[in-house]
């Protein structure tokens, strides 16, 4: 089993705020560690006329910068996506490439935001029998710190607590541990 991480829309556009400031350094950093077998980074591309734009007034993320992922975040794919989550019929079959050809019985997920796109690309694994584990350390929002929380507490109840891993991951050998810890 490979260990694969999900790295989401950690781009430009949505790197406002202090608390994604400091998220941004953190995915950087554990995306250039060598831990992972691969990385998956997906990219929200927002268009006139979309959902986003008519029944939330949100225009951004439309053009680059804005659409470019974080100087320094490393992935080997880059998943571009209209919409909150990335698990498609395609993406599915992304993933078992990405794992020797079987279908993954875990992920690694990471990124923004958590109460947004790391949700519902959380629950959506959760439906297709893919336990989502999410490294809450390295998620945030733009919404700040209650959105966040809020993104965190609908997660626990929608895949379940031992999905939340909190703390930094370090080594490969700290994988093994959260995946040890996980019977399924």
């Amino acid at each position: 089993m490979k260990n694969i991480l999900i790295v989401v829309d950690m781009q430009n556009g949505f790197n406002r705020y202090e608390q994604t400031h400091i998220l941004a350094n953190k995915i950087v950093q554990l995306t250039n560690g060598g831990i992972f077998d691969s990385i998956i980074a997906t990219r929200f591309l927002n268009k006139e006329g979309s959902q986003y734009t008519k029944f939330l007034d949100w225009h951004r993320l439309q053009n680059e910068p804005d659409i470019d992922l974080i100087d320094g975040i490393m992935a080997d794919v880059i998943v571009d996506k209209r919409i909150y989550t990335c698990v498609n019929a395609k993406f599915l079959s992304l993933l078992r490439e990405l794992n020797g050809g079987k279908r993954p019985k875990h992920i690694f997920i990471c990124g923004a935001d958590t109460d947004c796109c790391v949700l519902k690309t959380a629950t959506d694994l959760f439906e297709k029998n893919i336990m989502p584990i999410v490294l809450t350390y390295y998620c945030d929002s733009n919404g700040g710190p209650l959105s966040h929380e809020a993104g965190l507490r609908v997660m626990s109840r929608l895949v379940g607590r031992k999905s939340l891993v909190e703390g930094s991951i370090n080594s490969r050998g700290d994988l093994e541990s959260i995946i040890k810890d996980r019977t399924y």
